[in-house]
């Protein structure tokens, strides 16, 4: 393209065999001598373009390992009494949980990790953030109260 012809005039070539993306598009643009304005579009709608697949991807992974996973086992019972009176329960411990989830999340290209904050005098917050290795994460925060019992 040069200095008389409009960006909408960009005549973008399209072989039938080969998907058109925004990559192919840039390509085309960058050939073409486009102004570094249509450039800047390209390439943004390249990042929406890889956001978009990303977000694809990890959904599917998420449903492949969902599927995969069992019901997993309670392996830890908490049974304790109190002034408040007894507490008695059965619970599934992380350690437990990570050896049946990680192998089957691994497959599917997820991974999880946590980050913790505690700050003086607030509850305790912890986020853990589940990622795809083709670059899409999603969050989930919970806090509680501290535990000041001992």
């Amino acid at each position: 393209m040069n200095a008389q012809t409009p960006a909408t005039a960009l005549v973008i070539e399209h072989e039938p065999s080969r998907e058109v993306t925004p990559l192919t598009l840039l390509s085309q643009a960058l050939s073409s001598g486009a102004d570094p304005a249509t450039l800047r579009e390209f390439m943004q709608l390249q990042r929406e373009y890889k956001r978009d697949q990303a977000k694809a991807a990890f959904d599917n992974a998420i449903a492949a390992a969902k599927a995969e996973i069992p019901v997993i086992i309670k392996n830890r019972v908490v049974d304790f009494t109190s002034t408040k009176g007894r507490t008695h329960y059965a619970h599934e411990d992380l350690a437990g949980i990570a050896r049946t989830v990680d192998p089957i999340l691994s497959r599917h290209g997820l991974s999880y990790r946590f980050r913790t904050s505690a700050e003086i005098n607030q509850p305790v917050t912890v986020t853990c953030i589940l990622s795809h290795r083709d670059g899409h994460s999603e969050e989930n925060t919970l806090s509680g109260g501290r535990d000041e019992s001992g």
